[in-house]
């Protein structure tokens, strides 16, 4: 576990130097094949250790279908994961890294006490299945692997998004929600 999380600080390491060096008025561009914008991004990455927390607690439990997010339902995963972005909607980007760096030392906290043997327990992921349409175990330890990597896809999104010209819509929108901040 001391690996993992050894892995998952150098890969945030990175990301965090590269959220110190992005101007204010980047964070809004979005590169052309993503949905989310940079802080969007951000947003997620300041947040989805949530959950790897509460599944750290539930592995702990003896016997228990491990299920992240709780459930095994895609589209209410997806919805947890949007909730958890949406409560950080309104922050700046000072705020988002300061969630971020919150939720990462509580999910530091929570795998360090976790028994080995839990790590080879099943976890299940909505929406991830076998060819013949059946959830998809993965042993927690993978699960947790493949988490100490999450922020690298998240800094190359962010990488994209910032090089990426925005375009006149973007910025005027990004004009009229500036001067809607400062009038508040």
């Amino acid at each position: 576990m001391h690996t993992l999380v050894a892995r998952a600080a150098g890969r945030r390491h990175v990301l965090e130097g590269l959220i110190a060096c992005i101007p204010d008025d980047y964070w809004e561009r979005r590169a052309f094949n993503d949905s989310w914008t940079a802080v969007d991004h951000l947003r997620h990455v300041a947040t989805v250790d949530r959950m790897i927390v509460e599944l750290a607690t539930a592995a702990q439990k003896p016997q228990e279908i491990l299920w992240l997010g709780n459930t095994q339902d895609a589209l209410e995963l997806e919805s947890k994961r949007l909730e958890l972005m949406d409560g950080l909607a309104h922050q700046g980007i000072q705020r988002l890294v300061q969630a971020m760096q919150a939720a990462r030392e509580a999910v530091v906290e929570a795998l360090l006490v976790l028994p080995q043997t839990v790590l080879d327990q099943k976890i299940h992921v909505a929406g991830i299945l076998t060819p013949w349409g059946e959830p998809h175990p993965f042993p927690l330890r993978t699960y947790l692997a493949s988490w100490a990597e999450h922020d690298k896809e998240h800094e190359a999104s962010i990488r994209l998004a910032i090089e990426t010209n925005p375009d006149v819509t973007m910025l005027t929108l990004a004009t009229r929600q500036a001067r809607v901040a400062q009038n508040r």
